[in-house]
């Protein structure tokens, strides 16, 4: 019987709705069942996708402890020196830039604080793991992340069909201790295949070798136990007890050389411009525009470069040192040698000179031999070590002899043409040894 059926016989209000009722078909059976199962698959989704987020925007390193902070010259008197040293350099933008050479370089530094993408600290299997070990020059000064010879060196193994991850250990402001710690410390916890470690003019003479150098690596406190809580709790918890919280997204870049007054900067206090410093050169260092150390290289950088090794400075406790931590890590170890731009060719004369360094000096520095001493001593030296030398001085030669030149004047790092030379040289090196 229809429901108008029913309603035409005169039934009341009340049974026609019970009629009605008994006459419309049963829901299906499990409908509500799949309407929970769809809401909690809907949640579920919304929590994965919230933990999916929090943990590409707020990342933590897999170690704690190893970051580039701890391998450069530090200006321990700043006011933020102890937080600064807490946190690290952790996805910050560094600005270098030279005025009057025309470049403004963004250094985007990884997880670890170096410049180049993410690594993890387990390597890969079935590829070369290479760590190049370096000062300012290593990191690349003065080019932007694609001209670094580590990226460049990455270019020249894809294309040659060798499956290497080519990892950029450059520290801005790193000397011949701070190379050997970082080589300590990270050839033990990276497990590299290789390790190159690219010796700067400004890195000899060597120093003092200290018994501390001697100390095994860092521990570094594994943190990959918190895989598992959600990163939102974990944040909470960095908050309540004032640590660091790391954040992917851009930085506004930093200025590496602060203007004065700064604590970083050598002129903040320093009365007035030396007489044999151009103006224009000294405003830009003391707006942070050109780094403000060059003056001081005019008169420190001849007197390394001529350095005589038989009175002392010889760096090979450092290198002996770097090499037993690769052989003991069974990682095979490389060096490299990059000269002063006034060496390789006299065009850098002139600009030298208006960065305060003698006239007769700039014009003898690429044909007086006595410059020539470093590179002179490194090479019997690595080789009575039975380590291989990639001396890039040669190279740069032959491409200034070119018309192409290889530096910036004033900054005195090699430009995108010289980082390209140099990584060309340290792989002839290392494939020639690996022969």
């Amino acid at each position: 019987m229809s429901a108008p059926d029913v309603e035409s016989r005169g039934l009341s209000t009340s049974e026609t709705q019970r009629a009605r009722a008994a006459a419309s078909p049963a829901p299906r059976k499990g409908w509500r069942r799949r309407q929970w199962l769809f809401r909690l698959l809907t949640l579920s989704l919304v929590l994965v996708g919230q933990e999916a987020l929090f943990r590409l925007l707020f990342p933590l390193p897999e170690v704690k402890g190893f970051n580039r902070i701890h391998y450069q010259q530090m200006a321990q008197v700043h006011p933020q020196f102890g937080k600064a040293m807490n946190r690290g350099l952790v996805y910050d933008r560094l600005k270098l830039e030279s005025r009057p050479d025309g470049f403004s370089a963004v250094h985007d530094l990884n997880l670890y604080g170096f410049r180049g993408p993410d690594f993890a600290i387990e390597p890969s299997l079935g590829r070369r793991r290479i760590l190049v070990i370096g000062d300012s020059v290593t990191e690349g000064e003065g080019v932007g992340d694609e001209s670094t010879i580590t990226a460049e060196w990455s270019r020249i193994l894809k294309r040659e069909g060798t499956a290497a991850e080519v990892v950029n250990l450059g520290v801005i402001a790193a000397s011949l201790p701070h190379l050997l710690l970082l080589t300590r410390d990270a050839v033990s916890l990276l497990r590299p295949t290789d390790v190159v470690v690219v010796l700067y003019a400004n890195d000899l003479p060597a120093p003092e070798y200290l018994p501390v150098f001697d100390t095994p690596a860092r521990p570094f406190a594994d943190v990959s136990e918190l895989w598992w809580r959600p990163r939102l709790a974990v944040l909470a918890d960095r908050a309540i007890y004032e640590e660091p919280i790391y954040r992917r997204w851009p930085h506004s870049p930093i200025r590496f050389f602060a203007p004065v007054p700064d604590s970083t900067n050598p002129w903040s206090d320093r009365k007035g411009r030396p007489e044999d410093l151009a103006p224009a050169l000294y405003d830009d260092m003391t707006a942070g525009r050109l780094n403000p150390w060059l003056y001081h290289q005019s008169t420190d950088m001849p007197r390394a470069l001529a350095h005589d090794f038989r009175e002392g400075g010889s760096p090979f406790q450092y290198l002996l040192r770097m090499a037993d931590v690769c052989e003991r890590n069974h990682a095979r170890l490389l060096f490299a040698y990059v000269p002063f731009c006034g060496v390789v060719n006299d065009r850098y004369a002139p600009s030298l000179v208006e960065m305060g360094m003698d006239r007769t000096i700039a014009e003898a520095l690429a044909t007086d031999p006595k410059y020539r001493s470093q590179n002179r001593f490194l090479g019997p030296l690595c080789l009575s070590m039975g380590r291989p030398l990639a001396d890039a001085t040669e190279d740069l030669e032959k491409a200034e002899a070119g018309g192409a030149p290889q530096y910036w004047r004033y900054d005195t790092h090699p430009n995108a043409d010289g980082y390209a030379t140099i990584a060309r040289r340290i792989h002839a090196a290392w494939r020639d040894a690996a022969r």
